[in-house]
């Protein structure tokens, strides 16, 4: 993925033509409402007229004059009255806003608002390409058909069963998110190559995207070396909005763990984000090829503890599901 071609000014700029589009649809209404209804053509001009006097007045140190103030009260609530003999909602002629928290600015404050961290988002998974797997990997798509319904090695439960309840876990993690005042927690897939943990994340991610929360997916590779090298070694600026964003999205997905170079430095990079993530509340889904053995003897005991007291862990297990689609795929055309 490419964070260096990410601009934070196009979001601005998007922001901007929302304002326009958003001012010119008010323009219209006004214009439909003058026709249908001179009564508040008069009452807003003359309002216009009084609250520029109001601003004068403060501009040269005079006092308010609170009779103007209550005159122009009553103004808004007989505006609102005609509006609605006339069938129109009281509040047709008020100030248009795509996000009313930051009044389309992106900023509440000084910090960015959330709809700008969700533009942000937008704007990673468009550069990733992720949004069209999402179409294919979700839910809807996810067949328990490939899991094996006969025993296991010394699985107490069948490939297939143990699918279902992952699954079903996955489905209860989502609506956690969902319901306010829930805890949400974080989750751990672990298992071979082929068994569909990526599938799974992708499920959870296009199902929080799509009702609306704030999801960042990294694979491990892209997380140290892309990210968080790139901004610490080489100091990157234009990586900061992508870098605060690892410590405040809502959910933050690590896909491959164990894929990266492993040193030092990737380790305690790994705990800052876990032990950071999980003081403010915030969830992460981290999916790994590694056994929990070789888990715990790649990161230290600081971080396999934390896994251990705040993860709820999930081992996927079978016959690799990505070998058997290819082979379904060469039979069908043969």
């Amino acid at each position: 993925m490419q964070f260096q071609m990410l601009k934070i000014a196009d979001i601005l700029r998007e922001y901007e033509q929302v304002r326009l589009m958003n001012k010119r649809k008010l323009q219209e209404r006004r214009a439909e409402v003058y026709e249908l209804i001179p009564e508040i053509r008069d009452l807003e001009q003359t309002s216009r007229s009084d609250y520029l006097a109001l601003a004068i007045a403060r501009i040269e140190g005079r006092a308010a004059d609170g009779a103007t103030q209550d005159t122009n009260r009553s103004r808004t609530e007989q505006k609102r009255s005609l509006l609605a003999a006339h069938g129109y909602p009281e509040d047709y002629l008020d100030p248009i806003y795509d996000c009313a928290d930051c009044e389309d600015t992106g900023f509440i404050n000084g910090a960015r608002c959330h709809c700008f961290m969700k533009r942000l988002t937008d704007r990673l998974y468009l550069m990733s390409n992720l949004r069209d797997i999402l179409e294919h990997e979700n839910f809807n798509t996810f067949d328990l058909d490939y899991y094996s319904r006969e025993p296991w090695e010394d699985k107490t439960y069948t490939p297939y069963d143990n699918a279902k309840s992952v699954l079903d876990k996955s489905h209860q993690f989502v609506d956690a998110f969902n319901t306010p005042g829930a805890k949400r927690g974080n989750l751990l897939f672990y298992g071979d190559t082929g068994l569909g943990k990526t599938f799974l994340t992708n499920c959870i991610a296009k199902e929080l995207l799509d009702t609306g929360h704030t999801v960042l997916y990294l694979t491990a590779n892209e997380l140290f070396e892309s990210v968080l090298a790139e901004y610490h070694m080489k100091d990157n600026k234009a990586l900061a909005d992508v870098y605060n964003y690892i410590y405040s999205c809502e959910l933050l997905i690590i896909d491959d763990l164990g894929t990266e170079l492993t040193n030092s430095y990737v380790v305690s990079q790994l705990f800052e984000i876990i032990n950071r993530r999980g003081n403010y509340g915030l969830s992460c889904l981290i999916s790994t090829n590694l056994p929990m053995q070789k888990f715990a003897s790649r990161y230290n005991e600081r971080i396999m503890s934390r896994i251990v007291a705040n993860y709820t862990i999930f081992n996927l297990y079978g016959d690799n599901i990505r070998y058997q689609k290819r082979k379904k795929i060469i039979q069908s055309t043969t």
